[in-house]
């Protein structure tokens, strides 16, 4: 589902934009602090109800204002719409009526964003990967929503429980009841997904350099020792959770590492070779939940740590799997050059230029 039309207002540098805009390839461009990564981080909010680069809602709204409203109409009709006050309320519609929660955008709208932040997929915590297989499960098995909410649930009573210091274990029971009936059934979607996205990783590491990426592996960790249920791995930690305060096994615990040779990947690869690792596994996980919805890409400076070779490449893998990009650069030329040699409509990208937070439509220069 591509955006036909995004109108904010009061964002960041940006007092107004309201834009008509390619069902395929739109490229913002201009001068460093311009306003063209604001545009992405628009989109961002109507995908997810929050920016990418601050959770606070004060250093987003324009300064001298008290709201800020993200609005769009997608492809087959539908609307989005985001607003945000200075004092931490705000509203989210979906189809012009209020939606329950951020979920219902992430289901119309779903995103895959490419940008310094992205790095953290090899070199951040186990939170930060496993949200990314998460994303792709959810998109992929609606049910993983439901499981997931039960399970987190389920943990968050144990936890309090153990924080409490002494206690009788029969008052975990019926928590770890419902921890391992959920959890099980998490591990499961996960586990199944995975292994589709795993394909498709390593399908995308097949066009580049085999002595570099030939030994890049993904290994899924389900949070427990693999010898053991979840059940019995929760009873054999019981001990040191009561001592900890916490409950130290279980899908809350799970992760995907990456590795070349035993070693993390990140400590092998250069920046630039980590980066289309980067953009190998996002469009895999795109894939991955094509036949629900092809998501929207928003790619902060592709030009930057990329090679020209290695940018078409990327935004051939984009055009399989995607409904649309939304692109940063700060060159125009340079960052419409990628998307120039592919077939249509992905070779005829949609121009803006950006200044001062003032956005306006250019022409493309080839």
């Amino acid at each position: 589902m591509a955006l036909s039309r995004l109108a904010l207002s009061n964002f960041r540098n940006i007092s107004h934009a309201d834009l008509q805009l390619s069902p395929a390839v739109n490229l913002f461009c201009g001068a460093n602090g311009s306003g063209k990564t604001s545009l992405l981080e628009a989109v961002h909010m109507l995908g997810t109800g929050r920016s990418f680069r601050s959770r606070q809602n004060q250093s987003v709204i324009q300064y001298d204002k008290e709201t800020l409203t993200v609005f769009a109409r997608l492809s087959g009709g539908a609307t989005l719409g985001v607003e945000k006050r200075r004092d931490g309320q705000g509203r989210i519609r979906v189809n012009q009526a209020p939606a329950e929660s951020s979920s219902q955008l992430a289901a119309c709208l779903p995103l895959q964003v490419i940008n310094s932040e992205s790095f953290a997929a090899l070199d951040g915590g186990p939170g930060v990967r496993r949200q990314l297989l998460d994303w792709t499960v959810f998109h992929v098995e609606h049910s993983f929503a439901s499981h997931w909410k039960a399970y987190q649930g389920a943990l968050k009573q144990r936890n309090a429980l153990l924080r409490r210091g002494k206690i009788d274990s029969n008052s975990l029971v019926p928590w770890e009841q419902q921890l391992v009936k959920n959890g099980m059934l998490v591990d499961s979607l996960r586990r199944a997904v995975f292994e589709r996205l795993y394909g498709l990783f390593k399908e995308r590491l097949g066009d580049l350099p085999e002595a570099v990426f030939g030994e890049l592996d993904i290994h899924y960790r389900s949070g427990w020792k693999k010898e053991l249920s979840l059940a019995d791995a929760l009873q054999a930690s019981l001990e040191g959770d009561m001592a900890q305060g916490f409950t130290r096994v279980g899908p809350h615990r799970a992760d995907i590492r990456f590795v070349i040779h035993g070693q993390p990947a990140h400590a092998v690869l250069s920046r630039g070779q980590q980066k289309m690792a980067v953009c190998a596994l996002r469009t895999a996980m795109a894939a991955a939940v094509e036949g629900r919805q092809r998501p929207v890409f928003l790619v902060d400076d592709l030009p930057s740590e990329l090679d020209e070779s290695n940018q078409a490449l990327f935004a051939r893998w984009v055009s399989n799997c995607a409904s649309q990009v939304m692109v940063t650069g700060i060159d125009h030329p340079v960052t419409a050059r990628p998307w120039l040699g592919l077939s249509s409509p992905w070779c005829e990208p949609k121009v803006f230029h950006v200044e001062h937070g003032a956005v306006s439509a250019a022409e493309i220069e080839r």
